[in-house]
């Protein structure tokens, strides 16, 4: 994309997310949504291996054992998020800016996105 598109991008993206398609506004809206089961199962699995490795005791000291179990729980929860897409259907946020910046340059390309 041009600069001069990205510099204008950068300083309004929030506007312009207001201004967004609303098929688009509302899938951005619902992909952040705890609303399938999938979602719901792709919270509480981190919680609940984080659960299962503070009860097994795999390390005896306490504090390194709960230092563990709290990583197990962060990059599980990091990986859910990357897979949530693929389980739930859903598109990630990260995608749908993506369409929404590329309908805005499709206008700005037009003349039809006031610059100013």
């Amino acid at each position: 994309m041009e600069q001069e598109f990205e510099d204008y991008w950068g300083l309004h993206k929030k506007q312009l997310m207001t201004f967004a398609p609303q098929d688009l506004k509302e899938e951005r809206l619902n992909s952040s949504k705890m609303n399938t089961a999938g979602d719901w199962l792709l919270a509480a699995f981190p919680i609940i291996a984080m659960i299962f490795f503070l009860q097994a005791k795999f390390i005896q000291n306490e504090m390194l054992n709960f230092v563990c179990g709290l990583a197990i729980c962060i990059v599980l929860w990091v990986l859910c998020e990357m897979a949530k897409p693929y389980v739930t259907g859903k598109r990630s946020v990260v995608d749908i800016d993506k369409d929404i910046k590329e309908y805005f340059y499709g206008q700005w390309k037009d003349g039809k996105l006031d610059m100013h």
